[in-house]
């Protein structure tokens, strides 16, 4: 039985095209009984009348099988078939011989010497020739569509590898630029911190020393130059620590969430006074980090917690946890000032801030400094939000040693 023919495109590339078959045999009236049979395939059929005008036609174009004629005048069909595969470009190239029931078992023996893949003998059964075409036929068509979707994985794989250089590229771009702005942040800020320590000192000496002859105003001014160099020396600080993080190796381990939680929040409540927020603090599950980078998470995002929610009667903090396939996702959230979530992506941009000092201080540095935490531990920090009605910060840790 011929093979069922296939229906699907050709590839990614439409329609299956037609492929060529070529009948060489020097009887027209062999020619026009092969081609009517053949007709039914529905593929170009191309005729030649001997070896020799076989061979121009095969130099011009491919074919996806060769009914060759053995007994031909001046070039036999063994001769054609010995020109054919000397050719290293038709050498695969499938030859039908069709030969009359006299061939000898030497001649056919030749004959498969030479490439053929098949015989077919005189009268020709039309199911049969079209039964044996039609695999060939079949193979070239499979063929081309492989050589095809090769082609395009090819150039998929050129236009990848392109791509994956752009962004190797990018990758050293960017991580150069990080190392020049933390060398640079922790020259500045180590650089700053002798000036404003200065500064700091000699606002203290003008109280100690001269403050009964400043006015109100001059006491004023004074106060502000001693909160703001204050300020200042705190961003000082946090720069430094900022740029350090980067250059710290982590030290991994297994981390006690709760007891982290836990104990940073009666650490930050040591230095309030006459507020203490309400706590519910969840049990969390364990996870594999730096302790005192995670510890420093939760330092800033407590700290914010209990800052933001300073101007309620009762003030809520809760933290908890949720489960995801490799990764734990924790979260600090407070019933406090709440932020406009359109402003989001500013978070945790350093310096970024979206209250104004006047309402809450802060340095802009602490969430940036989060954010790299979370980062450097393979995961993910958001936060959602909104205004006077709180805000709730989630990252996630793996739970177990990631690869390095």
């Amino acid at each position: 039985m011929p093979p069922t023919p296939v229906a699907e495109f050709d590839g990614a590339f439409g329609p299956p095209e037609k492929v060529n078959i070529l009948l060489v045999d020097d009887q027209p009236g062999n020619l026009l009984a092969h081609e009517s049979i053949l007709a039914e395939l529905g593929e170009n059929i191309v005729k030649a009348s001997s070896g020799r005008e076989a061979l121009e036609h095969l130099l011009r174009q491919d074919f996806a099988v060769i009914l060759l004629d053995v007994n031909m005048p001046e070039m036999d069909g063994f001769q054609t078939a010995e020109l054919i595969r000397g050719r290293s470009c038709l050498e695969k190239t499938p030859i039908i011989f069709i030969t009359g029931y006299n061939t000898t078992d030497l001649d056919r023996l030749k004959g498969y010497s030479l490439g053929a893949a098949d015989y077919i003998f005189l009268p020709v059964i039309p199911q049969v020739l079209k039964s044996k075409v039609s695999v060939f036929v079949e193979l070239a068509r499979q063929t081309r569509i492989i050589r095809r979707q090769t082609e395009s994985l090819a150039r998929n794989n050129q236009a990848q590898a392109k791509q994956l250089q752009v962004i190797q590229r990018l990758n050293q771009e960017c991580e150069e630029a990080n190392k020049e702005l933390e060398a640079f942040c922790h020259t500045v800020s180590h650089d700053l911190r002798a000036p404003v320590r200065g500064i700091v000192g000699f606002s203290q000496l003008l109280v100690q020393d001269y403050e009964s002859e400043l006015d109100e105003e001059g006491k004023r001014l004074l106060g502000i130059i001693q909160s703001e160099s204050q300020r200042m020396g705190r961003l000082v600080d946090e720069l430094l620590r900022f740029s350090r993080l980067g250059r710290r190796a982590l030290r991994k381990s297994v981390l006690d969430m709760t007891a982290i939680a836990k104990s940073v929040f009666e650490d930050l409540l040591a230095h309030q006074v006459g507020r203490r927020p309400e706590l519910e603090l969840k049990p969390l599950p364990s996870a594999c980090g730096d302790a005192a980078l995670i510890r420093q998470v939760f330092i800033n995002l407590l700290s914010n917690a209990i800052k933001f929610t300073g101007r309620r009667e009762i003030a809520r903090i809760e933290i908890a946890s949720q489960s995801e396939s490799q990764r734990n996702i924790y979260y600090v959230k407070d019933n406090g000032a709440g932020f406009d979530t359109k402003h989001a992506n500013k978070l945790f941009g350093i310096f970024e801030r979206l209250h104004g000092q006047e309402e809450f201080e802060g340095t802009g540095v602490g969430l940036a400094h989060v954010q790299r935490i979370i980062h450097r531990h393979g995961g993910r920090i958001w936060a959602e939000s909104t205004v006077n009605e709180g805000a709730t910060f989630y990252f996630t840790v793996p739970n177990e040693p990631q690869q390095q």
